[in-house]
């Protein structure tokens, strides 16, 4: 692929002692420890991992997730859901799309705010979209603390009518906070920035995968379903863009070819459904496991696929490509970048196409090129540019603030 790993507005390069510097830099996210499978909980967890060998990190969390974590009190979103969504509860908050996070945001501000000002940093990295934005945002206020935000919201979404805009809301709501710099995960969400405020300092990282942890090598686990089997990870909800209902359609359509579906949410039951009735009941499962058993899952099925209408980046598809599965998924520009030769793109809409897809990918030879695909993105050199530009913010913060006080 001609696309480079990791794309910034500068080439800047900052070389750093060994031993962790004494800067202290506070990460956050309600939800890490709590819910596993996330993108942006998973970024943070592993940026804070990693970053600890430079700074003093602390993640404020919804639960322990490691030695750098600080859990506060506060609702994460994913015990929040089912009370919400209640039916004696739900018409009330019938304004909120998503009540849970709102709730989240709330219970979680002022717990993080204290904290903060009562331990100061050096860098606030919100992840927890505006909610965390907003936080940091009073903290700066107060104590001139520099925010840098990643932003994991897609450009697409959805019209009155169904068809998909590339609108940018959330981006456009979250720059209203003025992060110090943004860092976006494609050169289109970049662009569209630089549209929405042509000062915004902005850097282009992707997200990663711990290669250590999803590797071909390991143990599998007998999933009680006949080879081959086709994997798909996603939330079980028919309001969201996974369109798992047509992964389900796509495997139908091959003999002798199993499903199984990792993932749980409010539409289980329609989805269970819906594979009762298109493949026998020995051809599927829906089950759910904890994120550090996933290795040996993907380890353990012949290919993955996710045929969601839009992703602002996709982990699964890295984590699936890292221990040596192909990826059968939808065409964009995006996933083009991502996947490259790991896999096939194709109209999933398209049932008779996706499912020939699904075909060649359990007919051809794809661990090497999918291993080498996702070892583009290895946590490891992702962190290490992230925390050239924590540096460099730090250094600038400092130096601004020693001309405004001299």
């Amino acid at each position: 692929m001609s696309q480079q790993l990791i794309i910034g507005n500068n080439n800047t390069h900052i070389n750093l002692p060994r031993e962790k510097q004494p800067y202290r830099i506070v990460l956050v996210h309600p939800s890490a420890g709590v819910n596993w499978s996330g993108g942006a909980e998973i970024l943070a967890i592993e940026l804070a991992r990693r970053l600890s060998c430079y700074f003093e990190v602390e993640l404020l969390s919804g639960a322990n997730c490691g030695s750098f974590s600080y859990p506060i009190k506060c609702i994460p979103r994913t015990y929040a859901f089912n009370a919400v969504h209640h039916p004696l509860i739900a018409p009330l908050l019938g304004g909120f799309t998503t009540p849970e996070i709102v709730l989240e945001h709330l219970t979680s501000f002022f717990p993080c705010l204290l904290r903060l000002l009562s331990k100061p940093a050096d860098l606030i990295f919100p992840h927890n979209d505006y909610g965390g934005l907003a936080m940091a945002a009073c903290v700066r206020s107060l104590q001139g603390t520099p925010i840098l935000f990643t932003e994991h919201n897609s450009l697409l979404g959805k019209g009155d009518d169904g068809s998909l805009l590339q609108n940018g809301q959330c981006l456009k709501r979250n720059l209203r906070f003025c992060p110090d710099h943004l860092v976006v995960f494609d050169e289109a969400t970049a662009a569209f920035t630089r549209t929405l405020k042509p000062t915004q300092p902005i850097s282009i990282i992707p997200n990663g995968v711990n290669l250590n942890q999803f590797t071909p090598n390991g143990n599998q686990i007998d999933l009680g379903l006949p080879k081959p089997i086709v994997l798909c990870v996603a939330s079980l909800n028919c309001k969201n863009q996974k369109r798992v209902e047509l992964a389900i359609q796509a495997v139908s359509r091959l003999r002798e070819v199993s499903l199984l579906i990792c993932g749980d949410g409010p539409d289980r039951a329609y989805f269970q459904s819906l594979c009762e009735r298109l493949l026998s009941a020995e051809r599927f499962a829906i089950r759910t496991f904890p994120f550090e058993q996933m290795p040996e899952i993907y380890r353990s099925v012949d290919v993955f696929t996710l045929p969601s209408i839009y992703e602002p980046f996709g982990l699964v598809y890295l984590e699936a490509m890292a221990t040596g599965l192909p990826v059968v998924a939808t065409e964009d520009e995006m996933r083009r970048y991502i996947i490259g030769d790991g896999g096939i793109l194709c109209d999933v809409t398209n049932l008779d196409v996706y499912a020939h897809g699904i075909k060649d990918a359990l007919s051809g030879s794809w661990s090497e090129r999918a291993k080498q695909n996702a070892a583009r993105f290895s946590w490891d050199a992702i962190a290490l540019r992230y925390r050239d530009l924590i540096l460099e913010m730090i250094l600038q913060s400092k130096k601004k603030l020693s001309l405004q006080t001299n």
